[in-house]
């Protein structure tokens, strides 16, 4: 495609005003500008065109030939820049106050984000919250989530992560499937049970080594892609499962789960609430994210 070739856009709005007008004071009236600077911009346009737009009276201002050329298209063009800014504005306004998409790990909503959201929606009544659960890392483009709450070291790529909860690992039980197996008095007692997995092996590996534990094969026992449903297997009495300690918070409140042993085997990975570097939060999404913070520090 060729450049357009056109003049100064401040001389053709000075020039379509006053032609719809007839008027220099009037346009400048709508243009908030001064006579003379309206006046100004038309010579200007005058001489790009070399030829005369306006013929001047001391009473008004009327059309050349060639004004009459190029008033009622530069209307009609300048109305349609005003429609698309208008319906822009409106399209900003509405999406600043639709929903704020959180794509948020299963797990975490399940068992920390949903049993306090009564708080944020007390602090804040007029906002409203779209929950995706999803194990999926979100796309933040093209109508995509506007923040996401993901597991893990928090070095993604193009994205602002901010660390809420870190992780810790210890073991939960159901207290009725001890009282009905055996009671775990010292970490090897562990071998008369079913060890319950998350994702890995590797972390009951490395708990039981911590533990000075000889007796337990860490290689036993279901492996479970997610730590809601490690955590409801434990407490239904089918083993013992190493517990997020965020996530394991209201079930040993509640008694549901209890923890046996003191040691807590910590990892690398952790919660964080995370969100593109490419736009900027919206209002409603950044009260939340504020709001989220806020809370991780409660816990």
């Amino acid at each position: 495609m060729n450049p357009r070739h056109l003049p100064p856009l401040s001389m053709l709005r000075a020039f379509e005003a006053a032609a719809r007008h007839g008027s220099f004071s009037r346009a400048a009236d709508e243009l908030a500008v001064t006579h003379s600077a309206v006046s100004h911009q038309i010579r200007g346009l005058e001489a790009w065109f070399g030829e005369a737009l306006f013929v001047r009276t001391a009473r008004r201002v009327a059309l050349t030939p060639a004004g009459e050329v190029l008033a009622p298209p530069l209307t009609r063009a300048l109305d349609g820049m005003a429609e698309a800014v208008e319906a822009t504005l409106a399209a900003n306004t509405a999406d600043a106050h639709g929903p704020v998409l959180v794509s948020v790990e299963p797990a975490f909503a399940a068992r920390w984000l949903v049993l306090r959201l009564d708080r944020f929606y007390a602090a804040h009544p007029s906002v409203q919250l779209h929950l995706v659960p999803t194990p999926d890392f979100v796309d933040f483009e093209d109508g995509g989530a506007d923040l996401a709450i993901r597991y893990g070291r928090g070095d993604w790529p193009d994205l602002i992560a901010e660390k809420l909860l870190g992780s810790a690992a210890f073991p939960v039980v159901s207290p009725d499937l001890m009282a009905r197996t055996r009671e775990l008095k010292q970490p090897d007692d562990l071998a008369a049970y079913t060890l319950i997995h998350e994702d890995t092996l590797e972390d009951w590996t490395a708990w039981l080594k911590a533990a000075g534990a000889t007796k337990v094969d860490p290689l036993k026992g279901p492996i479970f892609d997610d730590a809601h449903l490690t955590l409801e297997a434990a407490s239904s009495g089918q083993g013992v499962a190493l517990a997020d300690e965020a996530l394991a918070a209201a079930a040993l409140a509640d008694g549901r789960l209890i923890r046996p042993f003191k040691l807590t085997l910590k990892i690398g990975t952790a919660y964080h609430v995370v969100h593109s570097t490419k736009k900027p939060l919206r209002a409603d999404a950044a009260a939340f994210r504020d709001w989220v913070l806020e809370e991780a520090l409660r816990s």
